[in-house]
């Protein structure tokens, strides 16, 4: 493991590491102090051609400066007392099968809406092409509708429409389709419902998407605790695809999953990458 040290991060002034973890199949996963983010992801393609599956992230002048360091094989960052009233705690592991083990830990200071999110944007054919001929697939049976300026109105069926990834399907001939939803957003920028998700927003760690590129072979698998995942995908640039607590949605169906004073919620998100046969 190594760690290097960059000038430049939340603010000219600060100065910021990012920690590097490698594991045997020559991948090599980069993490940032600078928002605690995950900003690189070296992989092998089918023919041994190795590219960053990660596009670069957009910095913020207000991100915040996480403390991290190497811990029991991975990274560990930590931030206290926040402007939201949360101390937050983030651990990444690669292993040497791929999967990228990603976990938030979170106590509320005072009465405080949960958002762990991170949002890394990937890119499996590393950026040599866009991501229209990549195959999604969603293990949800709803969506989260949103208006025009992106404020989320309701839950629909995903059944019928651009948004029915329970069989695999292109991105970009989704991103075609005559949808309302698809206009207003320029694409996708949705919250899904996994399938058996559970009061609370928790349940056990299990597979939720998959995300396949037919020309290098990299396939990303998604297992989260959480019982919904945001995906973003649009004409241009990489997707997303995170685990929410709940998707961006109040409403009597689906509050705010809000932290006591005191209290503790865990989140682990697991990010698979292989190669398909």
């Amino acid at each position: 493991m190594m760690t290097k040290h960059i000038s430049g991060a939340a603010s000219e002034a600060d100065e910021y590491r990012v920690f590097t973890l490698r594991n045997a199949s020559d991948m090599v996963v980069m993490v940032s102090e600078c928002g605690a983010a995950l900003c690189g992801w070296r992989a092998p393609d089918r023919y041994g051609r190795i590219a960053d599956v990660l596009l670069e992230p957009e910095r913020s002048a207000k991100a915040a400066l996480w403390q991290g360091r190497h811990d029991d094989g991975g990274v560990r960052l930590l931030r206290m007392e926040n402007s939201e009233g949360l101390a937050q705690l983030a651990r990444y592991r690669l292993d040497d099968d791929g999967s990228l083990t990603v976990e938030h830990e979170v106590v509320a200071m005072a009465l405080t809406p949960l958002e762990t999110a991170s949002n890394p944007r990937f890119n499996l054919n590393g950026g040599t092409a866009d991501v229209g001929d990549h195959m999604v697939q969603i293990d949800a049976d709803y969506f989260v509708e949103a208006d025009a300026c992106g404020a989320p109105t309701g839950v629909a069926s995903v059944a019928g429409t651009a948004f029915d990834f329970r069989q695999p399907a292109p991105i970009g001939a989704r991103l075609r389709w005559p949808d309302s939803q698809l206009v207003g957003q320029s694409g996708f920028d949705h919250g899904f419902f996994v399938r058996d998700h559970f009061a609370g927003g928790q349940g056990p760690l299990r597979k939720v998407a998959r995300i396949a590129d037919p020309g290098s072979g990299r396939c990303l698998q998604v297992h989260t605790t959480e019982a919904a995942v945001q995906f973003r995908a649009g004409p241009q640039g990489g997707f997303t695809i995170e685990s929410r607590a709940r998707p961006e949605l109040a409403s009597a169906a689906w509050p705010n999953v809000m932290l006591l004073p005191g209290q503790v919620y865990r989140q682990t998100s697991v990010y698979r990458l292989s190669l398909e046969a």
